[in-house]
């Protein structure tokens, strides 16, 4: 087998693996993970990692902090809910969550022992217990 294949079949699996939970996440540390398990097996530099990588997501797209959401029904940018916002900080917060970067969680929901969604969607605003609760 050609370098290129073993490397392309490499890129596969590790993209099956590390993204099994959310396919639809490919943030950076998870990236860069893959960079450097290629660099590991097949003595590349750090830049020849990257530029196999970067070919691979020629025909992938790498897809960032996006998920599923089923009130929507399509993907949607996910992000962070955070609970426990002291008072000091809500307005900050607040401020934030309608620019869109998070969402203000309901402290009630962990107090009373429920699941509580570590990310929401962007749009409708809804948790997504799928991709990580606490």
């Amino acid at each position: 087998m050609a370098r290129e294949q073993e490397i392309e079949k490499m890129l596969r699996e590790l993209h099956e693996s590390y993204l099994k939970g959310n396919e639809y996440d490919e943030g950076d540390p998870i990236f860069y993970r893959i960079n450097y398990r290629l660099q590991d097996a097949f003595d590349l530099t750090k830049e020849e990692a990257a530029q196999c990588h970067d070919s691979y997501h020629q025909e992938k797209p790498r897809r960032v902090s996006e998920g599923f959401c089923e009130k929507c029904n399509g993907i949607v940018g996910i992000v962070p809910i955070i609970y426990g916002v002291q008072e000091s900080d809500m307005e900050r917060m607040k401020k934030a969550e309608a620019e869109g970067r998070l969402i203000v969680g309901d402290t009630r929901l962990v107090r009373e022992g429920g699941k509580a969604a570590m990310f929401g969607c962007r749009v409708c605003k809804s948790p997504l217990a799928r991709y990580g609760s606490v």
